[in-house]
């Protein structure tokens, strides 16, 4: 059996991470998904929780429990943890979220659990030939004055692929702030696509999470944060990680 890669000085340096704070946690979380490493997220998740609530992941599996911190605050980090991971399925694939979010349901107190779709499930169909509406704005969001070009080249591509990225990916995924706000959203897809050595994606994103309201700094950290993380997990890049 491997030795774990999040020793608790790793998670202690994560934590102690510049601007990033309220973020870290899922930032983290969403990067050992992309890297491959979901048996590494149960502890990341549990020692969040504890430093809400010591002893809060204690028993899994006990409907009720005796914890001080008020269930509300304990929920909303829990689902950062499976937003940030769900939303990491569109840049890395869905087994790997699968896994993920399997090996966080296995330690989540059962009154933490989800039972119901955040997202509408009824929402009216796009117009016929053209994308979703909130994909598209949120796609713009993100790419500001080159947001025909990028869509251009994807439909130049093959034509389906622009469709799917919108209508498949941002609109129903990326764009939903229910849980994540789209600034948080943007450094999420940060950390998933430094892994993964796609620096023409990534260049877009850096300038795109400041369209999405994050500082410099933010995103700076974030990029940092990720590289370490992956560098943790093994991987190594072809090319020099791009940055703002």
């Amino acid at each position: 059996m491997s030795a774990s890669i999040l020793t608790p000085a790793r998670i202690q340096a994560l934590a102690k991470f510049p601007h990033l704070q309220h973020t870290w946690h899922f930032i983290a979380a969403a990067t050992l998904s992309v890297c491959n490493e979901p048996g590494e997220i149960p502890q990341l998740y549990t020692h969040v929780l504890n430093s809400i609530a010591p002893n809060a992941v204690a028993a899994a599996t006990t409907p009720s429990s005796t914890e001080e911190a008020p269930i509300s605050e304990r929920l909303h980090v829990t689902q950062q943890f499976r937003e940030a991971l769900l939303k990491a399925a569109a840049l890395a694939g869905l087994p790997r979220t699968i896994n993920s979010l399997t090996q966080l349901k296995n330690v989540t107190p059962v009154e933490l659990r989800e039972t119901r779709v955040l997202r509408p499930v009824h929402a009216p169909p796009p117009v016929a030939g053209g994308p979703a509406e909130v994909g598209a704005d949120f796609f713009s969001k993100v790419y500001g004055k080159i947001t025909k070009r990028v869509l251009g080249q994807l439909s130049t591509a093959y034509p389906d692929l622009g469709w799917y990225t919108i209508d498949h990916v941002y609109d129903p995924l990326l764009s939903f702030t229910g849980v994540l706000s789209a600034k948080e959203t943007s450094l999420v897809v940060i950390a998933c696509l430094i892994p993964q050595d796609v620096n023409p994606q990534l260049k877009g994103h850096l300038k795109g999470a400041l369209n999405n309201g994050a500082t410099p700094e933010e995103v700076g950290s974030a990029r940092d944060m990720a590289i370490l993380i992956s560098e943790w997990c093994g991987i190594k890049w072809k090319n020099p990680v791009a940055k703002l």
